[in-house]
């Protein structure tokens, strides 16, 4: 068996080495020195549990669910595992293939006189074939496979960052929502307060009817944003729950307000180190090669293909016969003459998509860019809005305590009064609001840059069969 592998090989290793996969060449996209928002500090990795950086234990504990029951994260590694099998069938090409065969027969003779006899024939072999990869259409499809497996594990990265994004930013949503319903009943209270006053006024003949009718619609009105207000927390319970592979209502969230929520300071680094970053990014270069490797193939489709083959054939004639051994040799080739311009087709449908790809990748980076200085402005301005929000709230309560106790002592009328409790009311729920903006433009600068990506290294290891991306508590990314 080894002596038959062995002169398949031999053609092979003297003809080997001839490719037409063009050289791959990182398409050239114009990058900026720097990103837009002065002041930023730069050369900072981001830490791969980017979500601790907010300073929750429970939003860790609800990540570390999302990363081992999210259900797309679990089908994920199984296209993972797909490209995988299909990088085990394309380099399969490249190795002999064996089979193992074995015959028996066995006759009787019936004579009409004498005597009778029987014959036995056993026979048994090994077959090997080979195709010889003398212009590198086989390598190039193995190329292919392995840029799309190296692919599949940079989109699983990219999802696995949409998906903590999502879990990070829905639990921000609950909490937050949570505390604009306690708001809303807070000053539904102090509204129903007020038209326990003035309903008193009215008996008493010191307001009119027109100041009742106004302080009840402010009651109605805050009711019904109440209203909107607890459909919404329980919709964002159950897409939470859905986020971390759970039935909606199944799962148990404590944080009732952003209270103690730190807002990380995040470094974006260098404009240039996103290429390597974003697994979105990465995967797509991915694509990029694999469409490379197909123009090698579709150009080795125009020459020849050689087959080679070996048997080694043993038989016998019965039991206990000597037995002979028939060493078989066969070579085959195949030349493509007329093909009804079926292989420019098919070259010029690779060299197209090439194309394609790198127009796409190149589309895929400057929005990438975008995402980046877009986040890094949110951040900066939605800390901007949060603090003047902050004093603008403070404010309106102070003016509304004010107005109230002149109310009481005749010194202002309903609707200055009125006009104190509206503005009250809005500012709590727009601060309550930009501390949640705030908080979800950190978590998108995170995803813009790529959290923390898959490193070359934990890539190998996850291609050559290692954990999976979710597995042992995910890529972090």
């Amino acid at each position: 068996m080894k002596k038959i592998i062995a002169i398949l090989l031999a053609p092979a290793l003297l003809l080997s080495g001839c490719s037409f996969v063009p050289a791959y060449q990182r398409p050239v996209v114009e990058t900026p020195p720097a990103w837009g928002e002065a002041g930023v500090r730069t050369n900072v990795d981001v830490a791969a549990e980017w979500w601790e950086s907010f300073s929750s234990p429970e939003l860790n504990a609800l990540m570390a669910r999302a990363l081992e029951y999210n259900t797309d994260l679990g089908a994920g590694v199984e296209r993972v595992e797909q490209a995988r099998a299909a990088l085990k069938i394309a380099g399969a090409t490249l190795l002999p293939s064996a089979g193992l065969g074995a015959d028996a027969d066995w006759s009787k003779t019936v004579r009409t006189s004498g005597r009778n006899g029987s014959d036995t024939f056993l026979q048994a072999g090994v077959d090997v074939s080979y195709e010889l990869d003398l212009f590198g259409a086989n390598r190039a499809r193995v190329l292919a496979a392995e840029a799309g497996l190296e692919g599949s594990i940079y989109d699983q990265g990219a999802l696995e960052l949409a998906i903590m994004g999502d879990v990070a930013t829905g639990y921000f949503t609950l909490a937050s929502l949570r505390e604009r319903l306690a708001l809303a009943d807070a000053n539904l209270g102090i509204s129903r307060e007020v038209l326990r006053i003035i309903t008193a006024r009215v008996r008493e003949g010191a307001e009119s009817e027109i100041d009742l009718a106004q302080q009840r619609t402010a009651v109605a009105s805050t009711e019904a944003a109440r209203a909107v207000i607890a459909e919404r927390i329980k919709n964002a319970e159950n897409a939470l729950a859905v986020l971390l592979g759970a039935p909606p209502q199944t799962i148990t969230v404590d944080r009732e307000n952003l209270d103690g929520v730190s807002v990380p300071d995040i470094a974006p680094g260098q404009p240039s180190e996103l290429l390597e970053r974003r697994p979105d990014l990465l995967a797509a270069e991915a694509s990029l090669i694999a469409a490379n490797a197909n123009i090698g193939a579709a150009r080795a489709a125009f020459f020849p293909s050689i087959s080679l083959g070996a048997g080694d054939l043993l038989s016998t004639t019965g039991f206990g016969d000597p037995a002979t051994m028939v060493l078989s040799l066969a070579a085959s080739i195949a030349q493509p003459i007329f093909e009804g311009g079926s292989l420019e087709g098919g070259l010029e449908l690779a060299t197209a998509e090439q194309r394609e790809l790198a127009q796409l990748y190149l589309g895929s980076v400057l929005t990438a860019f975008q995402e980046v200085e877009d986040a890094l402005a949110a951040v900066k301005y939605t800390r901007e809005r949060e603090i003047s929000l902050k004093t603008a709230m403070e404010q309106a309560q102070r003016a509304y305590s004010l107005s109230l106790r002149l109310y009481d002592a005749g010194a202002i009328d309903f609707q200055t009064l009125l006009d104190t409790q509206n503005a009250q009311l809005v500012t709590e729920d727009e601060y309550a609001q930009a501390k949640l903006a705030r908080l979800t433009a950190a978590v998108n600068l995170y995803r813009a840059l790529g959290g923390g990506w898959v490193s070359s290294g934990e890539a190998e290891y996850y291609k050559a069969g290692g954990k999976g991306l979710v597995e042992g508590g995910g890529t972090g990314l």
